[in-house]
């Protein structure tokens, strides 16, 4: 303790505290929990909206410089041209934006510029679709068109006259960048003027695919007519991908490991007859595998009694009918040699030895005609291989020459092969062949024949002419075909379709009928006034 006491008082008050308020919270926490929950965080979309146009909606085409045709880039439910091929090359009011849209990657095809836009042919759109054709009516899905699902293309089309003349072929190729056309149908104006067409398919592996319509006058399948009033484009689509759909085998070229030696061990002689002793001509026999009639080696082929007949008909049911390779079913009405039949197809040449590629042949049909004949046509055709026919038509459409038993002709030059075929088409009316190249009347028959073909190493490279490969777009020589049309052709061939698809024929003088109305099922007989 000090030793003395202050000796003054204090001369202030004691110091104040601080002034200052704590520069920092208490380091201790609350001591109670929050009465909360603490605040939410924002609310923003946990999936990102689809970038545009990638949703499984309705998709429109823009025009694709790199391939030179309308494009949808993104997959959706559907893909539509719009009025992006309306019309057809440089005709009077109907020029067709950015012509002649046909795939750059493959061979461009040229539009005939004869006519006039909507009196003559044209293309004005084409759309695809996710979804079927349920009894004859298009059902869309709504969904992604996906591989491995099923999908149809929508084809508006201003068609001639009575729209008989015209017909639309459609194609199908599962990769636009490197295209490979597969027929998916040829169809007929269903009428004249402003028309619609509609067809299914089965949607194949890849992602880049592309439908072409091949539009044309009169004429014969092809992905590139010439004719002066044709008109040719393609709609490129984006499929979606489906893991689960598996590729297509591989080609079967590229399959055996070493394949067969380019060249004949021993080259056969250019002359086939300086080669082995001519075979006779040969005689068919029937091949179950191939459904069909075949020929070995011989300098001729005749299918003999095995294509005699049609169908079940009364009295001269077919062997083994249909006798087609690709199935084609004939007609089933009437009966034997009163109605439609063919009898007996021959080819043969000219010269002696074996049938050898570049020979000329000819292809003799025997067929029944019914009444006078002017009522039944017959289309001939080749295919270069009988296991995998993609089928060639040979010359025009054929009218019987007369009434009962007729022979009728047609040649053409043997190309590279050594199965080949020929089908001899024989119908009632006119029908459209389609892309089997066979008609579907109740009176028609189709029946082909095989051929063996030596091998001529001097004709490297030979196709047969005319006609081209379902795969070939190459337009002839690049030349368009320009000819006159005919209305009064036009309509006749518009009731010969009508007739083909009937199933009542009229009573013609000579039909040896029974005197009855016409050869239906009852009913009021066809007229027919074309031939009077």
């Amino acid at each position: 303790p000090p030793t003395n006491p202050p000796t003054n008082p204090p001369t202030a008050p004691p110091t104040n505290p601080p002034t200052n308020p704590p520069t920092a919270p208490p380091t201790n926490p609350p001591t109670s929990p929050p009465t909360a929950p603490p605040t939410a965080p924002p609310t923003a979309l946990v999936t990102p909206a689809p970038t545009s146009g990638d949703g499984a909606g309705a998709q429109e085409a823009v025009f694709d410089s790199g391939y030179g045709v309308p494009k949808c880039a993104n997959t959706g439910s559907s893909c539509d041209s719009l009025a992006l091929l309306n019309g057809r090359g440089t005709i009077a009011s109907g020029n067709e934006p950015n012509l002649s849209n046909t795939n750059s990657n493959g061979n461009t095809c040229t539009d005939g510029n004869s006519g006039s836009y909507h009196s003559d042919e044209s293309i004005d759109q084409i759309t695809v679709t996710a979804g079927d054709i349920e009894s004859g009516v298009p059902v869309p899905s709504g969904d992604f068109i996906t591989e491995g699902g099923r999908a149809y293309v929508t084809v508006k089309l201003w068609c001639w006259g009575s729209g008989a003349s015209d017909t639309a072929d459609i194609y199908l190729t599962k990769d636009a960048s490197s295209p490979d056309w597969e027929p998916l149908d040829s169809i007929t104006c269903p009428g004249g003027g402003a028309q619609t067409i509609v067809q299914a398919f089965d949607v194949p592996k890849g992602t880049n695919q592309s439908i072409r319509v091949n539009f044309r006058y009169n004429g014969s399948p092809s992905t590139c007519s010439s004719g002066g009033y044709d008109d040719h484009d393609d709609l490129i689509f984006t499929v979606k991908e489906d893991p689960s759909v598996t590729p297509p085998p591989t080609p079967a070229p590229t399959q055996p490991p070493t394949p067969v030696p380019t060249p004949v061990p021993t080259p056969m002689p250019t002359d086939a007859n300086d080669g082995p002793p001519p075979s006779p001509g040969g005689v068919a026999s029937y091949d179950a595998g191939l459904g069909a009639p075949k020929c070995s080696f011989a300098s001729s082929c005749d299918s003999g009694g095995l294509l005699n007949g049609r169908a079940n008909i009364s009295g001269g049911a077919e062997p083994n009918e249909p006798n087609t390779l690709n199935t084609c079913t004939d007609g089933p009405a009437g009966s034997y040699h009163s109605d439609e039949s063919i009898d007996k197809i021959v080819v043969s040449k000219a010269s002696g030895g074996d049938l050898t590629e570049g020979d000329l042949v000819t292809i003799t049909a025997t067929i029944w005609c019914w009444g006078s004949g002017t009522s039944d046509r017959i289309d001939f055709y080749y295919a270069t291989d009988a296991s995998q026919p993609a089928w060639t038509q040979i010359g025009l459409r054929q009218v019987c020459p007369g009434p009962g038993l007729q022979t009728v002709t047609a040649q053409f030059v043997l190309p590279q092969g050594a199965l080949q075929a020929v089908r001899a088409n024989l119908m009632y009316g006119s029908g459209t062949a389609g892309v089997n190249s066979c008609t579907s009347g109740s009176w028609d028959d189709t029946d082909d024949l095989v051929i063996s073909v030596r091998p001529n190493p001097s004709i490297q490279g030979l196709v047969a002419s005319p006609g081209k490969s379902k795969h070939d777009d190459v337009q002839g020589q690049g030349a368009i075909v320009y000819v006159e049309k005919d209305a009064e052709e036009d309509e006749m061939e518009k009731k010969l379709q009508q007739m083909n698809q009937s199933k009542e024929k009229p009573d013609v003088d000579g039909d040896g009928g029974s005197g009855q109305k016409g050869k239906g099922k009852g009913g009021k007989a066809l007229k027919v006034e074309l031939f009077d």
